[in-house]
This record gives C-alpha cells, sequence and structure tokens, in this order.
C-alpha cells in the first residue's frame, strides 16, 4: 500500500473533511502550508487537500500542487496510518518549486506524526 492512493486512502465526503477541521488533534504549519490530522481508527491514514484558485492560481498550478502533496503522502503514509489528514495551502505556494514543497510538506508529516506516536501511549 505504500506505494499507491487507493480510494480508501482518500477523505472524499465534505463529512470527511469536517470531522477533522472540528476535531483537529494536531497541526503542523508554516506561511504555506497548514496540516491538521486528526485519528480516524484505522490501520491507514487518509488525505484530503483544499487547493483553491486564490492561493495556487489557475488549474495547472492547482493540479501540479495536488499531484506534490499526494506524491508526498504516499511516500511516507505508513508513517501517518490511523490519521485522516486535510492540508491546506495559502497564496504563494506556486511560485515554490517542487523541491521546496516536497522538502515542507515532509517536515510537516515528521511532525504529525510525532505529535501522534508521542499521543498514542497515553491514551
Amino acid at each position: 500500500m505504500a506505494a499507491r492512493y487507493p480510494r480508501d486512502c482518500r477523505l472524499l465526503t465534505a463529512a470527511g473533511f469536517q470531522r477533522v477541521f472540528k476535531h483537529c488533534e494536531h497541526k503542523a504549519s508554516d506561511r504555506l502550508i497548514t496540516v491538521l490530522a486528526s485519528a480516524n481508527g484505522l490501520d491507514h491514514a487518509r488525505l484530503g487537500t483544499v487547493v483553491s484558485i486564490k492561493a495556487a492560481g489557475n488549474a495547472v498550478k492547482r493540479n501540479r500542487v495536488k499531484r506534490l502533496i499526494r506524491e508526498s503522502f504516499r511516500a511516507r503514509q505508513v508513517l501517518l496510518a490511523g490519521n485522516d489528514l486535510v492540508v491546506l495551502v495559502r497564496p504563494g505556494i506556486s511560485e515554490r518549486s517542487n523541491q521546496q514543497i516536497i522538502r515542507t510538506l515532509d517536515n510537516h508529516w515528521r511532525t504529525i506524526a510525532a505529535h501522534a506516536h508521542t499521543a498514542t501511549p497515553a491514551d
């Protein structure tokens, strides 16, 4: 499953997104990207993205950003297992290089995973 992004690893409904927004347990953020996480009780992570025209520009730029987010998630989804994640982007993201976006996301994934793993034993 680490090399794939199947349907069951996606947040597909508004209710799924709202659950993460309302019950956010962990957050990693910088000037351009915010990642919200909430435990999902599953053995795998699920991802949702919010990439607006205002934040990223035209469809070509938005799709590039979404592809980078999905690719980064695919590489780290085992580390993030048991979480629903929503990635929000802010204006200026499309001016960043692919490497900068991937590096930023990797830092956010590590932050979320560290918080999630330290919170798990206390439950």
